[in-house]
């Protein structure tokens, strides 16, 4: 691992991720990249340099304070966290909050991005979710979410929670990666649900030879009976006092993302743990 992406709005949520982002980088040698977006109607057009088309020259006078007042605020968010060791660049923008953080993740090969979250809930999420569910949706990279303060970062038990079919390998390497780099126990779990119930034995089976496929240490096999799927993860994730949650998520978009939902969405939402999405 060697870049790590942290949006931050200087929310406690974004200093926790920051917090957990500076951990990381100590274990893996990356270098880390504070990100903040003002994001404003017509912030395409906007330019640095003034000559942005939209933008009177009041406008352009506004958001070039704004920015200036932005930077003093990462650089005390960067002295607040001791990150020594750490390499630590920092970045102000006009532009569309998620798209922006797109196109930061392909420029700079991104291999980790790492986010703080307040969810969302009600009527807010189904209109519009959060931004970080939204990330979640298009990140080409692993998505890190994180709800509260732990700065020390000490992962012993992960939740891989999966229906463990094929696609799912395209995850596994990531996942993989942060059970070694913290080593910790991974617990797989199908949750069995009444509207596609499978036999324990048989989904036993099919978790004993996901492990061996993708050559996983270290792990315990589990099947949990829940209503539906989200609280199922949520419930186990619950009984064995899990450190994190990993879940690999079709990233879908438009009416097919209204239709079908995404579980991992739905967790970076819901639950205060810890949560690591891969898009596949």
């Amino acid at each position: 691992m060697r870049r790590i992406l942290v949006p931050t709005d200087f929310s406690e949520q974004a200093h926790y991720a920051f917090e957990v982002a500076v951990n990381i980088a100590k274990r893996t040698g990356a270098g880390i990249k504070l990100l903040h977006v003002v994001d404003m109607p017509g912030s395409s057009n906007f330019s640095t340099a003034g000559d942005g088309g939209y933008h009177d020259g009041m406008e352009q006078l506004f958001i070039l304070r704004l920015m200036e007042t932005t930077k003093t605020k990462m650089a005390k968010l960067i002295s607040k966290v001791e990150h020594e060791g750490v390499v630590v660049v920092q970045e102000v923008d006009v532009d569309s909050i998620v798209n922006k953080i797109k196109r930061v993740i392909e420029a700079d090969k991104v291999d980790l991005v790492v986010m703080g979250s307040k969810g969302s809930s009600g009527m807010d999420e189904f209109l519009v979710g959060s931004n970080t569910e939204k990330v979640v949706r298009v990140a080409q990279c692993p998505v890190l979410t994180i709800k509260t303060s732990n700065p020390t970062f000490d992962i012993k038990e992960i939740v891989l929670a999966s229906n463990f079919r094929r696609e799912v390998g395209k995850a596994m390497d990531a996942f993989k990666y942060f059970q070694q780099l913290f080593n910790a126990r991974l617990h797989l779990v199908y949750i069995n649900t009444p509207g596609a119930f499978e036999s324990s034995s048989n989904l036993r089976s099919k978790l004993a030879h996901a492990a061996e496929k993708y050559d996983l240490h270290n792990y315990t096999i589990n099947i949990y009976n829940d209503t539906i799927e989200e609280d199922g993860i949520l419930h186990f994730a619950e009984d064995i006092n899990a450190d994190m949650i990993m879940m690999a998520t079709h990233g879908r978009t438009g009416l097919s993302h209204l239709l079908s939902g995404s579980i991992a969405e739905d967790l970076v939402n819901h639950t205060s743990r810890p949560v690591l999405t891969y898009q596949i």
